[in-house]
């Protein structure tokens, strides 16, 4: 058992309702949950692309589908990849917890992994469902697309 699962914010819908592929997020994190895989959720996500906060949306989702609010740990300021690793590795230091299970989506494992890496994770990677309405056209051109926006954002200062 890892004592958190972290779960990568990805923006919500305009209204604040889950968008389909944060939603496919949240729905690994709380079924790996359910299955004692973890002790904790570790939402993680601001208002990157609105006025919503992703981390609140995948909060209030998880406890709708049962999970305790004790249970999830809420890190609402982070706007990209590199700062829901680097937050949530704070959260975790500061609540002592040590291992991770990282829930994202199949394209976006290689830029979780380069940060859990880079802020000295001890994670696992999972994938969750491809999102509902996507096609495997659109998961093959964001696959192929991650290393260039991974190259993007180290040219910003994302290193």
């Amino acid at each position: 058992m890892r004592d958190c699962v972290i779960v990568c914010g990805y923006p919500t819908n305009p209204d604040g309702s889950l968008s389909p592929i944060l939603k496919s997020r949240i729905a690994m994190g709380v079924e790996l949950l359910k299955q004692g895989k973890a002790r904790y959720l570790l939402v993680s996500g601001g208002k990157a692309h609105n006025a919503y906060s992703e981390a609140w949306t995948m909060q209030a989702w998880a406890v709708a589908q049962g999970i305790d609010d004790k249970r999830i740990l809420v890190e609402d300021q982070a706007v990209s990849t590199y700062h829901n690793m680097r937050y949530a590795a704070k959260i975790m230091q500061a609540h002592h917890l040590t291992t991770c299970i990282v829930v994202t989506n199949s394209w976006h494992l290689i830029k979780a992994r380069y940060y859990a890496r880079k802020f000295h994770l001890d994670y696992e990677l999972k994938a969750c469902r491809k999102p509902e309405g996507m096609s495997w056209l659109t998961v093959l051109i964001l696959t192929l697309y991650m290393p260039i926006n991974m190259l993007i954002m180290r040219l910003k200062g994302f290193k």
